[in-house]
């Protein structure tokens, strides 16, 4: 099925449609008059491409209009000839990516022999639309630091953008760092990136970065009101990559840190007097790690001697770009010391009575529910009750390396950690022209990452990744007639990767695990997620040990669209489709290897709801072999997809010479997320009685508590499975009403000042790349449940910690009754997608010197954004609403009460399978489960700001660009309590009152065509 439809969006490809608003490559519009201001209708227009003399023709039509669009960005040379009039030039036009240049021709009576040749006056401003952004000029994005030499970092210098990901530094194959900014008013993720009109993404993140040198410009469009612009509600950028020319160009580059010298400010710590540091500390201070990067790229005709010359017709473009890093970072983490190794915690005694640790052995079942505890006498567990399984766990923590600095003895290990990458990426394209009629390309790129991290310095704590992505683009433009234009693409991206762990086949018996239980691992869930057990301990106090047994997956991304633009009168309209496939798979390893909790449970006293302490009762609970949690997974592959429809019309309405009106309309519909094997929850019942409810309400009847009467005591409600039992296999409906108006207007006040306004509703998406499958019932966790009766006795036991053995996954044949005991998690039926509506107004004004300053107001309101919610929480009426800890409410919510549930087989290795049950487990809606989250569309947001941006363009020798932002990000994103009706209006925790950019270059005046040095020797340049 999933071919098919692949097959299906290639044929649709000779279907009119049309991504214009995507579209990286230019156009060129103009009107052609006589000296007495009328129109010249089938006057030639010719555009050439200066760097590869190709030609591009077209006629004024009947009202004079001409354009010319799907120009690659360059240096063009545009001509217009009539007979009876002088040729007119215009010579030395720079053409920018996305752009839509307005090209006027007042033509001269005269012989066609004469010509009038005007150079160097590109127009400045944007008289055709009302969108608003920045572009990067291939000066800039070779020119300007970059992070690691990534070109998108470079879009963080535009007004209303502002980063997502902090300001760690990145890499030049950083797939992150296109998608990872929060653009006016929307959250990271929600911007798309284009590379030559095609869509680049994968889960939400560009697919592949392009080398820096292989980047003609591109350009981030914050707000643009095309109606061709969708499945994004954030800003889209699109690049441009180099194309061929007839002369052949390369270039070579290489970096390495290694001849970097130290940073003043490194240096000026270090020699501070006042700097307290160890010998090791001292040392990462300074920077020892490898930043190697190496590229080449190339560009030129294809020429084959005696074969083929394609000089005017066929170009080439070639890149290769090798990135290599080794960092040594500072990991500092909190390990066991020696003595608390052998028991000993009688330091922290010295901070008061709040870190006793409390027997575990000493448990019983006490008045009121509560579970009393004997304190352990001078905190000191005896050799004899130390576990031996613990201790082997233990033992795997390497030893304090730092003094103690505080009472706690945190932070008291440090780290040099290690950081390996080895990445590469291969780009080539090829350009053809059939003729002024037919232009095309295709594009091709493969790329490789490996990341090793070590932050312990032992097999624990090792993380790997493998990933490998590639993909390729097909474009062809066909003319028609001067008026009529077609041009189809199809693109394909696939990312594949593998996640693992240093430790993977670890043998799980050398800690002194059982062999069965080790065998059985093996024999059900395989060997290849078998690594160091996952090992938390209070709460994240201590270091973690470990992490799951790691990932693979891939993800393959098609899309086919085509574009017709029909040119008419002062009209040119667009008329097309869209259509994306999205494809992933995926298997999650998670915890084969057992996963051990170790929090404060059952050595915290007097009580068992008494305070935690802030460190060390769960260091005891490893010691003394007893975990408070865990699980082992048993997990299911998944293979889902999501696939998207784009309708529109856009009609670009040149009224008069000053005004032009952009008019568009959108229609989106993304299918609902589809398993292949129905592998996943649908949707949470929350009506029907569950199969367990008779036995259920029979065993509450004998101890009910008073705040649920017997008849008001229900067992509502369970899960359902997308395929089964009547239910669609789509995980939620499907959302058909995405119609997104456009319209933008742009005044010429006067030549050197333009008005610009717009309004336009954008949707978000939901499908594959934004969310996964449910996979409950298929993914069966086998819970570690130590206790049934709150620590009186353990039945399971580090040396024995799943003594019944790993539960199978019984997928959907439960029905209603699938994770009994646990938190649920579902689709909402009706989701819909979320939606911006954005508008703008802005005051464009060229200044003397190439400047051009822009003053916009910006806003943006978001609405039904995704918002989880917890269908199951306790009601209201019984929390606190004391601003201090209120110790008679906790006390009455954890009272341990005789549970209903106790002896049914269906909870057996939950957190209700125990002999006793708190109080608020059974004041819950739903008492026989856990949380139960689902995202509802009722998140809203409000964004205003004022942007003011101001440019220079290359002159002299100098360029410069800026940007202030002034904004307030409101938004109702979540909820203040888990039963509110409403979500909470707060300062969004994206909001960025004012932010400042300036960026620019200056060249330095020696060599040659500058001031000084002019003369010198062709070696002299280079060096």
């Amino acid at each position: 099925q999933g071919m098919r439809r692949v097959v299906f969006a290639c044929l649709l490809a000779a279907l009119p449609a049309a991504v214009y608003g995507q579209e990286a490559r230019g156009t060129i519009i103009g009107k052609v008059t006589d000296p007495t201001g009328a129109t010249v209708a089938g006057s030639m227009v010719r555009v050439t491409n200066l760097a590869t003399s190709a030609p591009v023709a077209t006629k004024t039509n009947e009202s004079g209009n001409y354009e010319i669009p799907y120009l690659l960005p360059g240096v063009y040379r545009v001509t217009v000839e009539m007979a009876g009039f002088k040729l007119a030039v215009r010579d030395q036009i720079e053409l920018r990516v996305a752009d839509r240049l307005t090209l006027d021709f007042q033509m001269e009576i005269g012989n066609v022999a004469d010509s009038v040749v005007v150079t160097g006056e590109t127009p400045l401003l944007d008289t055709a639309t009302a969108g608003i952004g920045l572009v990067m000029d291939e000066r800039r994005v070779a020119d300007l630091p970059t992070v690691g030499g990534n070109p998108f970092y470079l879009a963080r210098l535009t007004a209303g953008v502002m980063s997502s990901g902090g300001t760690s530094a990145g890499n030049a194959m950083d797939n992150a760092a296109a998608t990872g900014v929060i653009v006016n008013g929307t959250r990271g993720g929600s911007s798309e990136v284009m590379v030559d009109g095609s869509p680049n993404m994968t889960n939400r993140a560009a697919a592949f970065s392009p080398p820096q040198d292989l980047v003609q410009e591109f350009k981030i469009q914050t707000a643009t009101y095309d109606a061709s612009m969708g499945h994004s509600a954030g800003a889209m950028t699109n690049v441009s990559m180099k194309s061929g020319g007839n002369t052949l160009h390369g270039t070579a580059d290489f970096n390495d840190s290694r001849v970097r010298a130290i940073p003043w400010f490194t240096n000026r710590f270090l020699a501070d007097p006042a700097t307290v540091l160890t010998p090791q500390q001292r040392a990462a201070a300074v920077p020892t790690w490898l930043h190697q990067r190496a590229s080449v790229t190339m560009t030129g005709p294809v020429w084959i001697p005696k074969v083929y010359n394609g000089k005017n017709r066929t170009f080439f473009t070639f890149g290769w770009e090798d990135l290599t890093i080794k960092r040594n970072l500072s990991f500092t983490g909190t390990v066991p010391t020696e003595a608390q190794r052998r028991g000993d915690f009688s330091a922290l005694l010295g901070l008061g009575s709040r870190y006793q640790i409390y027997d575990p052995a000493t448990i019983t079942a006490g008045a009121n529910g509560r579970f009393p505890r004997l304190p352990l006498a001078g905190n000191l567990i005896p050799a004899s009750r130390i576990d031996p399984v613990g201790a082997k766990i233990v033992g795997y923590y390497p030893l304090p390396n730092q003094p103690n600095l505080n009472a706690e003895q945190r932070n008291n290990f440090f780290n040099t950690q290690k950081i390996d990458r080895e990445n590469y990426t291969y780009t080539s394209r090829v350009d053809h022209s059939f003729g002024q009629n037919n232009r095309f390309f295709i594009r091709m790129f493969n790329q490789q990452h490996d990341n090793y991290t070590d932050s312990l310095g032992t097999i624990t704590n090792i993380d790997l990744l493998d990933r490998t992505g590639w993909g390729i683009v097909v474009d062809d433009v066909h003319v028609f007639n001067p008026g009529l234009l077609l041009n189809l693409r199809y693109g394909i991206t696939y990312q594949s990767d593998i996640a693992g762990r240093g430790s993977q086949g670890f043998d799980l018996t050398s800690l002194g695990l059982p062999g069965a239980l080790v065998s059985e691992i093996a024999s059900k869930l395989g060997t290849g997620g078998i690594a160091f057990p996952n090992v938390q301990v209070d709460g994240g106090a201590y270091t973690a040990l470990s992490n799951n047994g790691g990932t693979t997956g891939s993800t393959n991304y098609h899309n086919a669209n085509a574009i017709l633009t029909r040119i008419t009168g002062a009209h040119s309209m667009r008329i097309g489709a869209e259509y994306r496939l999205q494809k992933e798979t995926g298997f999650n390893y998670g915890n084969v290897a057992p996963q051990f909790l170790f929090a404060q449970a059952y050595t915290r006293g007097p009580l068992d709801n008494s305070p935690v302490a802030p460190i060390g009762q769960g260091m005891a609970s490893l010691l003394f072999g007893i975990p408070t949690g865990g699980l082992i997974s048993n997990n299911a592959s998944r293979a889902e997809e999501s696939s998207y429809w784009g309708l529109y019309l856009q009609d670009d309405w040149r009224v008069t010479p000053k005004l032009t009106v952009n008019m568009g309309l959108r229609w989106e519909y993304e299918t609902p997320t589809v398993e292949r094997y129905n592998r996943s929850i649908r949707s949470i019942d929350l009506e029907t009685a569950n199969p367990i409810s008779a036995r259920a309400a029979a065993a509450y009847a004998q101890a009910p508590i008073p705040q649920v009467t017997v008849s008001a005591f229900r067992t509502l409600g369970g899960l359902t499975f997308a395929g089964v039992g009547g239910n669609p296999r789509g995980l939620w409906s499907g959302d058909r009403n995405n119609f997104a108006p456009r319209v933008g207007m742009a005044y010429m006040m006067n030549k050197l000042t333009v008005i610009r306004a717009g309004y336009g509703i954008f949707f978000d998406v939901l499908g594959v790349d934004r969310g996964g499958v449910n996979q409950g019932g298929f993914n069966q966790p086998t819970n570690l449940i130590p206790t049934l009766d709150n620590g009186v006795t353990y039945v399971a036991t580090l040396r024995n910690p799943f003594p019944n053995g790993i539960e199978a996954a019984r997928g959907s044949a439960d029905g209603l009754a699938t994770f009994l005991g646990r938190g649920l998690g579902g689709f909402y039926d009706k989701s819909i997608n979320p939606y911006m509506q954005r508008w703008s107004l802005s005051v464009q004004r060229e200044l003397p010197g190439r400047v051009v300053a822009d003053v916009s107001y910006v806003g943006n309101r978001g609405t039904k954004l995704a918002v989880d919610r917890n269908l199951n929480a306790v009601p209201r009426q019984y929390l606190s609403t004391s601003p201090e800890r209120d110790q008679p409410v906790i006390d009455f919510l954890s009272r341990q009460v005789l549970n209903p549930f106790f002896g049914m087989p269906e909870f057996n290795g939950t957190g209700l399978s125990g002999r006793n049950v708190a109080v608020s487990q059974l004041l819950r809606p739903y008492p026989q489960f856990g949380d139960i989250t689902v995202a509802f569309p009722a998140g809203y947001s409000y964004y205003h700001s004022m942007q003011v941006s101001v440019e220079r363009r290359m002159s002299s020798g100098f360029t410069l660009q800026s940007a202030w932002t002034w904004s307030k990000f409101m938004d109702g994103a979540g909820y203040l309590n888990e039963t509110d009706d409403r979500t909470e209006k707060v300062i969004s925790d994206q909001d960025y009152t004012h932010r400042f950019v300036i960026s620019g270059i200056y060249e330095l005046p020696f060599g040659k065509g500058r001031k000084w040095f002019n003369a010198l020797p062709a070696a002299a340049e280079y060096a």
